[in-house]
């Protein structure tokens, strides 16, 4: 699961480049550029539990500070992050939190044939009351939950930029550790590593063709008592990437996923499993995207895995050299295998971004959430509407 900060940071780091110029870097003899941005804002939450009934509702203001160091020299680029989000709810205090993000990235090109990527992140963050592990149990909590998570991958990646073949070899370390409501988290602190090849085949209209696979062993630090989760998860997938002229681009793949568990009181996994991402631009200042996705994953909660299927809309337009809007549909459709339950969850998202001065951004945007399931207090309904500005130098 992406962390809530991390998809902050993100878009802290993007905002001020989609309509505004982009933020000014500081030049350092070191070589690095060092580049500042601050985002803040306040926002209205009417279900800050995500509870099916008694919902709670807050004013809450964010400020997100954060920071990033680049040294591209042309043929590498070192690449440093840090962030802090502190979240302030003026009706519900106990829901406060402050999240920590660092990160870095190294990219090099060895020769004319090999490239080679390293990547680590780093976050000690929360999830909301009602969210991920304590969904439907928010009633009985009286804080958010605290998790850290450690990143680590990389890969090499063999071919001339002339050749049409290429390969990637990657692998990837992931480990993740609830630090409170130990209740209900002991059995969800878990490692995992994955390792994988890809073949690409470029050619000239832009288009590549993909062979995707990889191998990942996941690790739980302690045994649940209704069995063992460890698991190995087998993927393979075919398909195309593509970047035809400014037009369109996308990723399209489709493909076979196992996923085995060490104890045999738990049903295994075998299917299909695809990735679609399509962005189309009829215009240069309009893009339209869609996307979809289909795999199983491990469950929060009860059950033995979750069979996954989403569906993502969006539209982004920039009226002017100053104004943009979006709209953006997301569907989650999940069902459980080893427990009776199914949820559906769609979320609608609008928003205006006004480019006041070169270096501050303005948006106005709104969230509709609704969640429906088969388990009674799992349902819930949530609406936020805010502002946010972005500040760099």
């Amino acid at each position: 699961m992406k962390s809530k900060l991390a998809v902050m940071v993100a878009l802290a780091c993007a905002s001020s480049q989609v309509v505004a110029v982009e933020p000014q870097s500081i030049q350092t003899s070191s070589g690095f550029d060092i580049t500042p941005l601050l985002t803040t804002g306040l926002k209205y939450d009417d279900n800050v539990a995500s509870t099916s009934a008694n919902e709670i509702d807050s004013w809450i203001m964010t400020v997100v500070p954060s920071v990033k160091a680049v040294l591209d020299d042309g043929v590498s680029k070192t690449e440093l992050t840090a962030a802090v989000a502190n979240g302030t709810y003026f009706d519900s205090s106990a829901d406060n939190f402050t999240d920590t993000f660092v990160g870095g990235l190294f990219d090099t090109q060895l020769s004319e044939q090999g490239k080679f990527n390293a990547k680590a992140d780093f976050v000690w963050g929360h999830e909301d009351r009602g969210t991920g592990i304590t969904e439907g149990l928010s009633n009985g909590q009286d804080e958010p939950t605290r998790f850290n998570n450690q990143t680590v991958s990389g890969y090499y990646e063999y071919g001339a930029k002339a050749a049409p073949a290429r390969v990637r070899f990657g692998a990837k370390y992931f480990n993740k550790e609830y630090m409170n409501q130990r209740e209900v988290t002991q059995f969800r602190d878990y490692d995992s590593v994955l390792g994988g090849v890809n073949f690409y085949y470029d050619t000239l209209s832009g288009v590549s063709a993909v062979l995707e696979s990889s191998v990942e062993d996941t690790g739980y630090d302690f045994v649940d008592p209704t069995a063992p989760r460890d698991s190995k998860d087998t993927n393979v997938k075919v398909g195309a990437e593509w970047q035809i002229s400014a037009l369109t681009s996308g990723e399209a793949k489709i493909g076979y996923q196992k996923k085995n568990f060490d104890d045999n009181a738990r049903e295994d996994f075998s299917g299909v499993a695809w990735t679609v991402n399509a962005n189309w631009s009829p215009l240069t200042y309009s893009v339209f995207n869609i996307g979809t996705g289909r795999k199983a994953k491990d469950p929060l909660q009860g059950g033995d895995y979750i069979k996954e299927t989403t569906y993502v809309a969006g539209w982004s337009h920039n009226w002017s050299e100053t104004v943009q809007t979006n709209l953006s549909y997301n569907r989650m459709e999940e069902d459980y295998v080893g427990v009776a339950r199914k949820d559906e969850n769609d979320s609608y998202t609008a928003s205006i971004k006004y480019a006041f001065r070169r270096f501050v951004d303005v948006s106005l945007f709104t969230t509709v959430t609704d969640k429906t399931s088969s388990v009674q207090g799992i349902e819930f309904d949530r609406n936020i509407t805010g502002i946010s500005f972005d500040f760099s130098l």
